[in-house]
């Protein structure tokens, strides 16, 4: 069974962290158009004959994809989504994932979009996960950074205790102001994972925006799901980029990014056209770590689905 501290450090790693060189990336472009679909708020960058979706991670919006939405926008149809309680949005009540993939479902069908690709971070990873195994026909593949379809840790964990620990997060979350959660973000879960202090001052109140309580439920229903089951359903050409750091991989027994790839490797081997590509030294972030290889990834990715 993993330890209290492996646990805790599977939960940080799911949040919203920086790059070390705290290089700010460029702002978001002026987008083309805004709206609302059900709980998601969308904002359309670009007007390419091709769609991506971009869905952001805990706590995060749209501007932690800023670089990448910056450059594609160029080509492609960008639609940005926030989720609800993320980043200023109001927060739902009821099921999340499940509210939230109806919502997707209806942008595409309202708003015309034919088989995008999603391109998700942490959480917005799963989501893209999640939508594979719901409508493969109705996209032409995702790309996760960091995003599993289920939580790295907790397939070692019975679920009794996983059903508790969720439990726990949730309510301990949802005591929290905005500025203790800013707070909490700036001294414990930042600092733990991004290297210089100026990204921990630039972030922390970009993460604050979003609702604590919110957050604490759709990190408690990330823990609680495993799409493992369902993703030979999933038949739709997946890319999970894993970023390696030596420093913090290390503290979980992956030790070289090839241990990292096996183990990725294993939480998606359902799914019959998924692969991991690997960036070293980069963290959680690695749009932040490593921004211009994370967009060749996603590039290379794109010109084999979309010729």
């Amino acid at each position: 069974m993993l330890s209290k501290s492996f646990i805790a450090g599977a939960l940080l790693s799911m949040l919203c962290i920086v790059r070390a060189s705290a290089a700010v990336p460029p702002p978001l472009p002026a987008p083309v158009t805004a709206f609302q679909v059900g709980s998601l708020h969308v904002a359309q960058y670009g007007s390419g004959p091709k769609a991506l979706v971009f869905i952001p991670g805990l706590t995060c919006g749209p501007w932690e994809w800023s670089g990448q939405i910056d450059h594609f926008a160029a080509q492609y149809t960008v639609y940005a989504l926030t989720l609800p309680g993320f980043d200023g949005q109001p927060a739902i009540q009821g099921p999340l994932f499940k509210t939230v993939s109806a919502d997707f479902w209806t942008l595409l069908a309202t708003r015309h979009i034919t088989k995008p690709v999603v391109i998700g971070h942490s959480l917005g990873g799963t989501m893209g996960f999640l939508l594979a195994t719901q409508h493969p026909e109705l996209l032409a593949g995702v790309v996760s950074l960091d995003g599993l379809p289920i939580l790295p840790g907790m397939n070692f964990v019975p679920r009794a205790q996983v059903e508790q620990i969720a439990a726990a997060t949730s309510s301990r979350m949802a005591t929290l102001t905005p500025a203790a959660f800013e707070q909490y973000e700036r001294t414990v879960t930042l600092p733990s994972l991004v290297t210089s202090p100026a990204d921990v001052a630039a972030i922390a109140p970009l993460t604050a925006r979003s609702n604590p309580a919110a957050s604490g439920r759709w990190l408690s229903e990330d823990m609680l799901l495993d799409l493992r089951p369902a993703l030979s359903k999933a038949a739709v050409p997946i890319l999970l980029i894993a970023p390696f750091d030596a420093a913090v991989d290390a503290q979980y027994t992956l030790t070289t990014p090839a241990a990292k790839q096996a183990y990725y490797e294993s939480l998606i081997k359902g799914a019959p056209n998924a692969r991991v590509v690997m960036i070293d030294h980069s963290r959680h972030f690695a749009m932040y770590d490593q921004p211009q290889a994370v967009t060749a990834d996603i590039a290379a990715f794109l010109a084999q689905v979309s010729p």
